[in-house]
């Protein structure tokens, strides 16, 4: 009942999609008796009812424009389904109009059961429509949402990558022209001069990477606001997967669709045994389809269910012998149906799936760009070149300022130096990042997507020391982000943890939008709670921590 009400509701229920579904239920199914029973009154009935149809989108119109201007999803849905009650209750006045200025003859048949059907088979077939339609539409903005967001945070993470591997050449650069300068210096004339200066050289050497790495914190806001949007390749605009359709959901429905009318020419109980009749049909084509037509195999799914098409005629023709051609329109419209009902299950599932896949990578990336720190040697060399490399600069600078140097004093500067030089390359992969790190690493990573604005307890820093409650965090607020951009693209969220006074943490991540009627549990996340806090969606979790 949701889906349906988001789909009527959501502002995009009159389309081409479902102006050409009308159309073909109309001039094809949905035929008024124009004289008789035959081919020619079938023919008749057609011709009136595509120029009735013509009449009756003219009114719709403005009606389509209405419903996308309007800002409250109440009065949208409103304004759909009185548009739709009021089509259906003038469709047959039009089409009587119509074919007495063609034909001098008024279709036959009670104005009543035919606004019924008109009503029943509207709401059901352009229902079907709209939740395809809706749900691809959905899915699509959401996954735009994900990729622009994972093209940001790839785009940020090549960058750091980048800037790291800089700072690593200008590192293996500089270390190799200090040596150099070193062996010049000690072959020459040592004072304090010489000393010093080899000092500002390895002084400069560090300066030089630490604003290699200070410039991508500084481009880090304009990578944020130049982030264009994601390409990729788009897919069709509908799925074109035809799967099984939900049991009961194809010949019942068309017997109901026909019910009034059934009813109207044969009573309640002709009306009742189409449907039972429907249901028969129904489970014989959907086993077979589940049968024969996995993984889908369109051919076999149309042949199959235009047989239900025409075991459905013969139902028809059981119970009303005496309908003419018009009993020969189930052969066309339960396949219609079929492929509508079965596009719609598949759009919901694919929706689900392309979510899902979008959602989970972003998180992905996200977590691995936290978990390793490219930086972090570049870091490390910066500190050894400016306390051990500077550090024994300093001390044999005092000692040469008093007298030449000895053999052992040079041999030990030589030896100290090439120490802090040879540290710098002890490790050349990237370093994980420490669990205590882990949750100020995930936001860093994150910012090019999401600015995060956090409140983060001392106590709460303390916790996070141990590795599985850091995991557990990081996953809260992974799930929580991801979310964020999912359903709203918000692009900013607020992070607050504290512990509470039992001993637990309380993390709380708010961000931009709205919730929906039944929130996914995501990553499946046990004790959290999803709720509406203004403007803010909130995801909040009580998480037990061990005691320090």
């Amino acid at each position: 009942m949701t889906t349906w009400w988001n789909a009527v509701s959501g502002g995009a229920f009159y389309t081409r999609w479902s102006a050409a579904v009308s159309l073909l239920v109309a001039g094809v199914f949905s035929v008024p008796s124009v004289g008789g029973a035959g081919i020619e009154a079938y023919l008749r009935g057609a011709t009136v009812a595509v120029l009735g149809w013509s009449v009756l989108a003219a009114i719709v119109v403005p009606v389509a424009a209405a419903e996308r201007r309007l800002a409250s999803r109440p009065a949208r849905g409103a304004v759909v389904l009185a548009a739709l009650v009021v089509v259906a209750t003038i469709r047959p006045a039009v089409n009587d109009a119509i074919s007495a200025a063609l034909f001098d003859i008024v279709p036959s048949g009670p104005a009543s059961s035919r606004i019924a059907t008109n009503l029943v088979t509207a709401l059901a077939l352009l229902s079907i429509v709209a939740v395809i339609t809706s749900r691809h539409a959905a899915a699509r903005a959401a996954a735009d949402r994900l990729r622009a967001a994972l093209v940001r945070v790839e785009r940020a993470e090549a960058r750091r990558q980048h800037v790291a591997a800089e700072a690593r050449a200008a590192l293996v650069a500089g270390i190799a022209a200090l040596r150099r300068s070193r062996e010049r210096m000690l072959a020459g004339p040592i004072d304090f001069d010489a000393v010093r200066t080899f000092s500002e050289d390895v002084r400069g050497l560090s300066h030089r990477v630490d604003r290699v790495l200070r410039e991508r914190d500084d481009e880090r806001d304009d990578e944020r606001d130049d982030a264009g949007p994601a390409t990729h390749e788009r897919g069709p605009g509908l799925s074109m997967r035809l799967v099984a359709p939900p049991w009961f959901s194809v010949a019942p429905l068309y017997a109901l669709a026909c019910f009034p009318y059934a009813v109207s020419a044969g009573g309640v109980g002709v009306g009742l045994a189409g449907i039972a009749g429907g249901a028969v049909v129904d489970v014989i084509a959907g086993g077979a389809v589940r049968r024969w037509a996995r993984p889908p195999r369109p051919v076999v799914f149309l042949l199959v269910w235009i047989a239900a098409g025409c075991a459905m005629s013969v139902v028809t023709y059981l119970f009303l012998p005496r309908i003419g051609v018009l009993g020969l329109v189930p052969v066309l419209a339960v396949p219609v149906v079929a492929v509508l009902v079965g596009l719609c299950r598949d759009a919901l599932s694919r929706a689900r799936t392309d979510e899902r896949r979008a959602a989970a990578g972003l998180a992905e990336v996200a977590r691995e760009a936290a978990e390793i720190d490219e930086s972090a040697g570049p870091r490390r060399a910066i500190d050894v070149l400016h306390g051990r490399a500077q550090g024994a600069c300093v001390v044999f600078a005092a000692r040469v300022d008093e007298r030449a140097p000895t053999p052992d004093e040079v041999d030990d500067f030589r030896c100290r130096t090439e120490a802090a030089f040879e540290e710098i390359f002890e490790s050349g992969d990237p370093e994980r990042m420490p669990a205590s790190e882990s949750l100020d690493r995930l936001i860093e990573a994150w910012a090019p997507a999401v600015a995060v604005t956090q409140r983060i307890d001392d106590a709460v820093r303390l916790r996070l020391r141990d590795p599985d409650a850091a995991e557990r965090v990081v996953s809260v607020v992974t799930e929580a982000l991801v979310n964020a951009v999912k359903h709203s693209g918000a692009r900013r969220a607020r992070v607050v943890a504290r512990v509470t006074g039992s001993g637990s943490l309380l993390l709380r991540v708010s961000s931009p939008g709205r919730l929906g009627p039944v929130p996914g549990r995501g990553l499946g996340t046990v004790g959290r709670r999803v709720y509406q806090d203004g403007d803010d969606v909130v995801l909040e979790t009580v998480i037990t921590l061990p005691s320090l």
